[in-house]
């Protein structure tokens, strides 16, 4: 029983080192090339509804975003969820701060920037898991 319990910690603490490495991998490989202007769809997954929910073409330039949707940030629904791949990596390691129960994320070879990351930070709330998903990266300039 108690190498039982031995070995699901020492996986438990292998998971959590791996997944912070990765965290730096991806992001040390997005910072070295020091990519300043791109457009993405970024959608939120959450228990929420309506059109915050629906994918967002957005353009970042000088690694701000200009536009989501065509429009002004500030004239989109939820916009202050919505992030740079700068902002989401400061995003994740927030959210591993605060120690989640269950977390995935998975990263783009060719960029470092995370494709998919999901977060519960409880099981026992029902309500409170997030995920993002970026698809239709492009540089630009």
């Amino acid at each position: 029983m108690i190498i039982r319990k031995l070995i699901i910690i020492s996986i438990f603490i292998l998971f959590n080192s791996c997944s912070k490495d990765e965290v730096l991998t991806g992001k040390n490989l997005w910072e070295s090339l020091n990519i300043s202007n791109y457009e993405m769809t970024q959608q939120i997954s959450c228990y929420c509804f309506g059109e915050y929910i629906l994918p967002k073409s957005i353009v970042v330039e000088n690694k701000q975003i200009k536009t989501i949707n065509g429009l002004s940030p500030n004239q989109t629904l939820g916009y202050e969820s919505f992030y740079t791949v700068d902002q989401i990596f400061k995003f994740i390691e927030s959210k591993l701060e605060d120690k989640p129960e269950f977390h995935d994320i998975e990263y783009n070879s060719e960029y470092g920037f995370p494709n998919y990351l999901f977060f519960d930070m409880s099981k026992m709330i029902a309500d409170e898991e997030i995920s993002y998903y970026i698809t239709e990266f492009k540089i630009t300039k």
